[in-house]
C-alpha cells in the first residue's frame, strides 16, 4: 500500500478516537455537571469540546511529521528547498541558452499535401517530408538518440506518421503540414516534435485591401519613406490570424510580410512630388495562400 494511503488511514483513526473519547468526556461533564475554573457546566462541556478539536489537530500534525519524510522536508527545510530549485532552473536556463538547436515551437520544414490524393502517395509524401526534417536536424546538430537511433520522435508518443496521413486523408483537401518542435533542444541531442495540420486557404485575394493612411509629402523623401513603411506594419499586424510564419521561425512568430524596394521608391516620389498629404491604400499584390509571403503595394489615391 501507498505510504500516503497508510497516513490517510492512521489519520482518520486518530482522528476518530480523539472525538469519541471527546465527546464522552463532554456527555459525561454535562452529566455530572462538572465544572473547570469555576465556570458553569454548559461552559465547561465547551471548552471540552475545543480541546478536543486542538487535540485531534495536534495529533493529526504530529502523525503526519511522524511518518511523511516529505512532510518534515516541506515544513523545516521549505526555504532551503526554494532555494535549490531556483539555483536549479537558473542553471538549466544558462544551459538551455548556451547551444540550442532548435527552440520550442520551431518549424522544421513543411510541405503542402492534397489529402484527396490515394494513401500511398500521402504517405509517400509524408515519408518524403521526414527525411527532409531529420536532414534538417542534422545539419542545425541534432543527433541521433542513443537507445532507438532516431533523430526525430514524434509526439504524443503513440502517435505514427501512418496515422498522421490517414488525417491528412480524412480532411480531403489540400492540406499544409509542418514538423514543429516540442521544445528546446542542445545540439547532440535528439529532436522531439509534433505535427500540425493548417488548412491551405486564399487568404487573400489579389488587391485585397490591407490598410490605409494619409502621408505627407512636405515632411521628405527620408521621413516620407519611413512613414510608408510603418503604414505597410500597421495594415499588416491582423495577417498572422491568416498566415503561417516564415519557415524555419517559430509557429508564434509573425507571417512574412514583402514590400519590392521599387515599389517603396515610386510611392515615394509620387507623394514627394504632390508636396501635401496623400492618401495611401496598402494592398496584397497578389493572390496570396495561407503559407505564402504577404507581399505588399501602395494605391496611391488622387
Amino acid at each position: 500500500m501507498e505510504s500516503g494511503l497508510i497516513v490517510i488511514l492512521v489519520l482518520i483513526i486518530i482522528s476518530g478516537a480523539v472525538a469519541y473519547v471527546g465527546n464522552l468526556v463532554g456527555r459525561a461533564t454535562g452529566r455530572r455537571r462538572l465544572t473547570i475554573f469555576g465556570l458553569r457546566p454548559r461552559h465547561t462541556a465547551q471548552i471540552v469540546t475545543v480541546i478536543t478539536g486542538m487535540l485531534i489537530a495536534i495529533l493529526t500534525f504530529a502523525t503526519v511529521l511522524l511518518l511523511s519524510q516529505d512532510a518534515r522536508t516541506g515544513l523545516f527545510r521549505l526555504n532551503e528547498l526554494r532555494e535549490q530549485i531556483r539555483t536549479a532552473e537558473a542553471r538549466l536556463a544558462e544551459v538551455k541558452g548556451g547551444d540550442i538547436a532548435f527552440r520550442r515551437n520551431q518549424e522544421v520544414v513543411r510541405e503542402v499535401i492534397d489529402g484527396r490524393r490515394p494513401q500511398a502517395e500521402i504517405m509517400e509524401r509524408l515519408d518524403a517530408l521526414r527525411i527532409r526534417a531529420v536532414d534538417v536536424a542534422v545539419a542545425g546538430g541534432i543527433a541521433p538518440d542513443l537507445v532507438t537511433g532516431g533523430v526525430l520522435s514524434l509526439y504524443p508518443p503513440n502517435l505514427t506518421w501512418e496515422a498522421v496521413a490517414r488525417l491528412i486523408s480524412l480532411r480531403g483537401e489540400e492540406t499544409i503540414v509542418r514538423i514543429v518542435t516540442l521544445e528546446n533542444t542542445l545540439r547532440g541531442e535528439s529532436l522531439r516534435v509534433f505535427v500540425q495540420l493548417v488548412k491551405r486557404l486564399v487568404a487573400y485575394q489579389k488587391g485585397a485591401l490591407l490598410g490605409r493612411g494619409t502621408i505627407d509629402g512636405r515632411a521628405g523623401r527620408d521621413q516620407v519613406g519611413r512613414d510608408l513603411l510603418a503604414l505597410v506594419d500597421t495594415a499588416t499586424e491582423g495577417a498572422g490570424a491568416k498566415l503561417l510564419s516564415r519557415p524555419l521561425s517559430r509557429i508564434t512568430d509573425p507571417p512574412q510580410v514583402q514590400i519590392d524596394a521599387d515599389e517603396v521608391r515610386r510611392a515615394v516620389s509620387i507623394i514627394v512630388t504632390r508636396g501635401r498629404e496623400t492618401r495611401v491604400q496598402v494592398v496584397a499584390q497578389r493572390a496570396t495562400t495561407t503559407e505564402a509571403p504577404l507581399v505588399v503595394a501602395f494605391v496611391i489615391q488622387p
